[in-house]
Parts: C-alpha cells; structure tokens; sequence
C-alpha cells in the first residue's frame, strides 16, 4: 500500500488534499463494505444444502467456535482474488490515477477491520474504544446473531437501525 501511495504523491503528482480526501472516502467505502458483507454475503444462509455447507464453510464455522484463530482471516487466495476485483472496480469507477491511492486506503481499512476482529476474539481491550468494540461484537456472536453487523465501527448499524438494544446481556459480555 506504501508503494501505491508513494506513487500517487511522486509519480502522479496527485496534491495531498485529493489523496487525503480519497482517505476519507476510501475509509468511508471500506466501512459500508465491511457492514453489507458481513450483513448479506456472511450470514447468507441459503434453502439448498449446498448454499447452507457454502454459508457454514465461509462464515458459519466462525459463529460455532468464535475463539478459533483460524477463522478470522479470508484465505489469502480469496483476499488476493478480491483485491483484484476491488482494484479493477476502483479503476473503472475512479480512473487509473485516484484509484491508487483510494485503493490503497480501503485496503488499510480492511487491514485495520481483520486487526479489530482478531484482537476482540483475542485480547482483552484496554480502552473505553477497544471495550465498546469487543463488548459489542461479542453480542453479536452470543446474544443477537442478526444485528450488530459492524466490527470495526458501529456507524452503519446505527444508520440502518441494526443495532439492537440487549440491555439484559450486556453487563454480563
């Protein structure tokens, strides 16, 4: 991502505010992203066995042993095959040059979301941020699997009004 950044600034000329703003925007997209994956592609479940054994094999191994380590990261064929796509996508809608930098940005956003996944699995947060984090994805596996789609941040929930209210539970997580 450095050397698509640093290619934006010295080889294209892009001025820093656009490639800031593209920053902004590329966050904003990987957020929205990471909210309809994990809301309509991960918790697809299907009719047909087939859709169901595809659904349990991408997301659904995850919710029946959240602590597995294993199954926080996409397979790096997946991941690299994505990216592919994500970057062609990015070039067609942005141009060859603004899709450099924005694309570098959502990828850091994705890196930022697989980092926040594993650490809430994983650790135990120290901050107010890191504890709202946790607290809330770990409602989402063990209390209100159909709402709190937002791993990283809680925006979109909010926004689409996914963000169910467990009072009951929450001390207790």
């Amino acid at each position: 991502m450095g050397a698509l950044l640093w290619r934006s600034i010295e080889v294209l000329r892009i001025s820093p505010y656009i490639i800031g703003g593209l920053g902004v925007a590329a966050f904003f997209a990987w957020s929205l992203t990471e909210y309809v994956l994990h809301r309509f592609v991960f918790h697809l479940e299907g009719d047909s066995p087939r859709a169901q054994r595809a659904h349990f094999l991408m997301h659904g191994m995850h919710h029946d042993d959240p602590l597995d380590p294993t199954r926080l990261v996409m397979p790096p064929a997946v991941s690299i095959t994505l990216g592919l796509i994500t970057f062609s996508l990015c070039r067609f809608v942005l141009g060859n040059d603004w899709a450099e930098p924005f694309f570098a940005f959502f990828v850091i956003g994705y890196l930022c979301y697989d980092y926040i996944h594993f650490s809430v699995h994983h650790f135990v947060p120290r901050t107010r941020l890191g504890k709202y984090l946790k607290q809330s994805h770990m409602m989402h596996h063990y209390v209100s699997p159909h709402s709190r789609w937002g791993v990283s941040s809680p925006f979109w929930d909010y926004i689409f009004g996914t963000m169910e209210e467990v009072k009951d539970h929450e001390q207790a997580v």
